[in-house]
């Protein structure tokens, strides 16, 4: 009888255990997980490769730390501009030279050495002050302000085999897509700069001595079977070009704090990785250029100033462009210790 009555009760304990679970389950429903919100982000069909992957980079992160409440939608556009105007893209990955055309106070960060390296532009452009100059200056034209803005690129100065910068006698003729010096000053400082819609063309041609390039293309032009003459490249930060995540306007404002921190983690991975790709194509592009018999220097920027001359020791009217106050301000005090 009392191996009964124990089994009833250990019958009726367990019972109860149901009937308060249940309970507790009406009272306090298990709660259904948060809803996916999918958002859009738009790059440039001509975007480089580091932009392209580091876009979906950017979307990865984004549903990995917001634990999938977060999805990105990633869209290619011949037409940026327009796909940014309209104020419905929540995310776009965008290079610098796609919006000087609409925002030619940008064109100040395409001046030549206004970086002397990359970790330079990384500090300048991503500091407080910079970032609140880029918002205004972008959010005149887009609905969009600056998450981060990254590396994606650099061009260099190709020469031919005569070149020696240590020859302050000398100015070299300078191939260039677009001066920023007017004749007078050119004459002035030793700028001696030729404008040409292909650089690197007019220095195998003969034309000049010295042109800016882009290592893919100086790689196509000394790997033909066509070119028979001694190449040096001078590896500088000619041009160190930029990237900028942004985002629309008041969206950030409208995520919870667990997903404005996924877009800020997502956005430092995605920048990290597009300098990453680049700088890693860049030395990749280094070590062929070697193996096709190309001298690769280190470029001495002292010795280059003092043969073209530093156009930041310049106010004058006579520049063809003149630095955005403000961002060259900035960007030089807040860049780096070293500056112009």
């Amino acid at each position: 009888m009392a191996r009964y009555l124990k089994r009833a009760a250990v019958l009726l304990a367990a019972m109860g255990l149901t009937l308060f679970a249940g309970c507790a389950s009406s009272e306090n429903p298990q709660r259904e997980p948060e809803r996916t919100v999918t958002l859009s982000m738009a790059i440039s069909t001509a975007a480089p490769e580091s932009v392209k992957q580091a876009a979906q980079e950017f979307a990865n992160r984004l549903a990995y730390y917001s634990d999938g409440e977060l999805e990105v939608v990633l869209s290619q556009s011949a037409e940026l501009g327009n796909v940014l105007s309209a104020g419905d893209t929540a995310f776009a990955f965008v290079e610098n030279e796609r919006l000087v055309d609409q925002i030619e106070e940008l064109k100040t960060l395409e001046l030549p050495f206004f970086f002397k390296h990359a970790d330079y532009q990384f500090t300048a452009l991503n500091s407080e002050r910079t970032r609140a100059r880029l918002d205004q200056l972008i959010g005149e034209v887009y609905p969009m302000q600056v998450q981060m803005a990254t590396v994606c690129g650099y061009e260099d100065l190709a020469a031919d085999g005569t070149v020696d910068l240590t020859d302050f006698r000398k100015r070299y003729p300078l191939a260039v897509t677009e001066s920023f010096f007017s004749d007078e000053l050119q004459q002035e400082i030793g700028a001696l700069e030729i404008e040409t819609d292909r650089p690197l063309a007019l220095l195998l041609e003969g034309g000049a001595e010295i042109a800016q390039t882009d290592l893919s293309e100086l790689i196509r032009a000394v790997s033909s079977p066509d070119f028979a003459g001694e190449m040096v490249l001078f590896k500088s930060a000619h041009k160190v070009k930029t990237a900028y995540l942004l985002v629309q306007d008041g969206l950030m404002e409208t995520l919870t704090s667990k997903q404005q921190a996924a877009v800020e983690q997502a956005a430092v991975m995605a920048c990290g990785y597009c300098r990453t790709l680049t700088d890693q194509q860049r030395e990749s592009q280094l070590a062929e250029l070697e193996e096709l018999g190309v001298s690769v220097q280190e470029i001495n920027l002292e010795k280059y100033f003092a043969l073209l001359g530093d156009i930041y020791q310049y106010e004058s009217a006579g520049m063809n462009y003149r630095p955005d106050d403000e961002l060259s301000r900035y960007v030089r005090s807040d860049g780096a210790q070293e500056t112009f």
